[in-house]
C-alpha cells in the first residue's frame, strides 16, 4: 500500500493532473477577478482549501521527484534548481498567506507617509 501511495505521489501523471488543476484555477481566478472584483476571486479560488491542496501536493511531488531521480547529483545540478526554486516559491506563497497582512497608502502629490 505505501508503494503504491509513493509511486503514485512521486508521479509524472500526478504533476500532470496537478499541472493542468493549478492552470484552469488559476485561469478562472484571472476571469472571476476581472468579471466581479479581487475579494470574490480571494473567496472562490485562491483562498480555497483546495487550491493550498494543490500546491501542497505540488511540493510533495518535487521533493520525491528529487529523490526518485537522484537530483542531489553534482551531473542534475540545474535540475535540481529549478525543482527547489518551484519549491522555495510555493513556501513563499504560504508564508505570505498566513502572515503578511495589506492595506492601501494613499500618498498625495508631493507628499510623504508612513502609515497605511
Amino acid at each position: 500500500m505505501d508503494k503504491k501511495l509513493f509511486s503514485f505521489l512521486f508521479s509524472t501523471r500526478l504533476m500532470a493532473f496537478l499541472f493542468i488543476s493549478f492552470a484552469v484555477a488559476m485561469a478562472s481566478g484571472t476571469f472571476i477577478e476581472s468579471k466581479y472584483n479581487t475579494d470574490t476571486a480571494r473567496i472562490l479560488v485562491y483562498n480555497a482549501w483546495w487550491f493550498e491542496g494543490i500546491m501542497l501536493l505540488f511540493v510533495i511531488n518535487f521533493i520525491g521527484n528529487i529523490k526518485r531521480y537522484s537530483l542531489l547529483r553534482k551531473e542534475k545540478w540545474a535540475t535540481l534548481m529549478i525543482h527547489l526554486s518551484f519549491i522555495l516559491i510555493i513556501i513563499g506563497a504560504f508564508i505570505t498567506r498566513y502572515i503578511s497582512f495589506e492595506g492601501m497608502m494613499p500618498i498625495r502629490e508631493n507628499a510623504t507617509e508612513n502609515v497605511f
